[in-house]
């Protein structure tokens, strides 16, 4: 019954929300050029889902996996070796948070100064944003090791690094995949920041394109799907870790 209840509670939420904002702007006659009902989103992504917005979720989406992947290996193995030196911890730990902090959009004129509008580009920025959270939040776990285990596995004559995947490792899971599953929303909206400070296609740049031409609907409507192409990923990764944590 839990479990049901865990399922229908938001989708119960989000039909309340979504009746309530109908009723407001229909009530009210709020122009459909400043607040859309849910109903015109509705049926503006019926009508431009097929010819126009799927290129651009394809564009987005190749560019997020790609950034993404880059992105997770890359922080887990700066928060290890922060974890096992503490000079590089300093070094590199304020360096994360600024990157974590920047709206990486404000970047991209820089960048394109040497890269020019290009996919790699957009690539280059989700895995600055996404790299830094996955990075921080693993340290946290590293940091963390069961002391009893740690101390077993040294009085065996485990060198740093089989102590590390042995015992800090297994341990510091739960933070390892917050910090993934929080990469999976942070590199969505890299990349639509980077898709309308580029071009060259994606959500971000339909959305723009939309709001240009003052078709609100449209343009929440390619919102939807980037939204909704956040949520899946976190649910992919959220499911990953209920199969690999089972034995917690």
């Amino acid at each position: 019954m839990k479990k049901v209840m865990n399922i229908l509670a938001p989708i119960i939420a989000t039909i309340i929300i979504l009746i309530a904002w109908e009723l407001v702007v229909k009530g009210l006659n709020i122009s459909e050029k400043l607040i859309p009902a849910p109903s015109g989103i509705w049926k503006s992504l019926v009508e431009n889902f097929g010819p126009v917005i799927f290129k651009d979720l394809c564009i987005s989406v190749k560019n997020i996996v790609i950034g993404y992947i880059i992105a997770v290996p890359v922080g887990f193995v700066i928060a290890a070796l922060c974890s096992q030196f503490k000079l590089i911890t300093k070094s590199i730990t304020p360096l994360l948070i600024i990157l974590m902090i920047t709206p990486m959009s404000t970047l991209v004129p820089i960048f394109k100064l040497n890269m020019g509008a290009s996919s790699m580009l957009k690539i280059l920025v989700i895995v600055l944003q996404v790299t830094p959270v996955v990075a921080l939040n693993s340290l946290v776990g590293f940091s963390n090791p069961p002391e009893k285990n740690v101390l077993v596995l040294k009085s065996m004559g485990c060198g740093r690094w089989k102590t590390f995947f042995n015992a800090t490792f297994p341990n510091a899971l739960p933070q390892v995949f917050t910090g993934m599953e929080l990469g999976c929303i942070l590199g969505t909206i890299a990349s639509m920041g980077a898709d309308i400070a580029v071009g060259q296609g994606g959500l971000g740049y339909r959305v723009s394109i939309y709001a240009s031409f003052t078709a609100t609907s449209s343009a929440f409507a390619t919102i939807v799907v980037a939204a909704v192409v956040g949520v899946v990923l976190f649910e992919i990764v959220s499911t990953i870790e209920r199969v690999v944590m089972k034995w917690k």
